[in-house]
């Protein structure tokens, strides 16, 4: 079975890590417990993030698990993409799993699927669903408990709190050349919500559709007055995916084909690693100040979040460099990954290895 085997690779890649092995296990022990899913979770995050081809061999059989529908089963809750549970039965495509010990392990096995899926951004909806009110002895009949279907991932509202929340914090630049130093304020430049983004200077782009804005500069504190640069990162939320994707359009329109605009368009400005993840959309920018020439600015879209993620001079010896654009562009994506999720951003750009 595919979904075994993609176990089976796990567990292989897996044994020589210290907390990867143990956090699988434990986790398929205990599928119900959300701080085993997080570690899980943030286990793929990082093998994914090392080595995108494992990722996609992966996928592979992770996509084999969930690609057919079930058969018709009544009296179920469906879970997108094909799978219905039961309080005696889970179907997932052409498997029916008996809601007992095994079935229970099997389930859990489903769920580390859809978590990788969903790190690979290529499970648009995914909802799991654990029947809590099944446990050993459970039956169908009309005495039990009533089932308690919880969905584990909701994409985040799209509000301030949201905004603010996948925007880098302080505890994720710790450990970096952005950390704050003990006394400094954080970030280097002051948050700002809406009115402070991109969509102030161009509102058209933006229209209605964006909900909540939030920005910040970054500077590195290991530069010279001469050499210095920061990052400036963006996030917009929208209501819905597609509210997300007229923006991505319009945005790149308007900086496509108004020669006025301090950002114009060039793919030439970063190369991504190859079989890198650039989220739904991905487009590339060079920024301009007065004419000469300022820094990288990349747009990514997940779902219904956008980031946009520049690299700005301020020394006239500064130099902007590609790695260092992959790990914040790998960060924003990463943390509009958890929020599509359903959960607290908390991605650190400490755990994001060179390209």
């Amino acid at each position: 079975m595919a979904a075994e085997t993609l176990i089976a690779a796990l567990r292989e890649r897996l044994r020589g890590t210290e907390d990867g092995l143990a956090a699988l296990d434990t986790f398929l022990g205990n599928p119900g417990d959300a701080a085993g899913a997080a570690a899980v979770r943030a286990v793929l995050e990082r093998e994914v993030a090392a080595d995108p081809g494992f990722g996609q061999y992966l996928k592979a059989f992770a996509e084999a698990a969930v690609e057919q529908p079930p058969r018709t089963i009544t009296g179920s809750v469906v879970i997108d993409g094909g799978a219905k549970v039961s309080r005696n039965q889970i179907s997932l495509g052409p498997l029916t799993i008996n809601n007992n010990r095994q079935g229970r392990w099997l389930l859990a096995v489903l769920a580390v699927i859809v978590m990788l899926l969903v790190v690979l951004a290529g499970y648009g909806g995914a909802r799991v669903f654990i029947d809590e009110g099944a446990g050993p002895g459970s039956s169908g009949n009309g005495g039990s408990k009533p089932s308690a279907a919880t969905p584990v991932a909701d994409p985040l509202p799209p509000t301030q709190r949201t905004a603010d929340a996948i925007l880098p914090d302080r505890a994720a630049m710790q450990g970096t050349p952005f950390e704050s130093l003990p006394g400094d304020a954080f970030p280097d430049g002051e948050r700002g919500g809406y009115e402070a983004t991109i969509c102030a200077d161009y509102p058209k782009p933006c229209g209605k559709r964006v909900r909540a804005g939030a920005i910040a500069g970054y500077a590195p504190n290991d530069l010279s007055e001469e050499t210095g640069w920061h990052a400036e990162l963006q996030v917009l939320a929208h209501a819905s995916e597609g509210d997300a994707q007229q923006t991505f359009d319009a945005l790149k329109d308007t900086f496509g084909g108004d020669t006025s605009t301090d950002i114009k368009p060039d793919p030439s400005v970063y190369t991504p690693p190859e079989n890198a993840d650039l989220g739904d959309e991905f487009a590339s920018f060079r920024t301009f100040w007065e004419g000469h020439d300022l820094g990288i600015m990349c747009i990514i879209r997940r779902g219904p979040y956008i980031a946009l993620i520049a690299q700005e001079k301020d020394g006239g010896g500064a130099v902007l460099n590609n790695d260092t654009q992959t790990k914040l562009n790998t960060l924003l994506l990463r943390r509009m990954n958890e929020a599509l999720s359903g959960d607290t951003p908390h991605a650190a750009l400490r755990d994001i290895r060179g390209a």
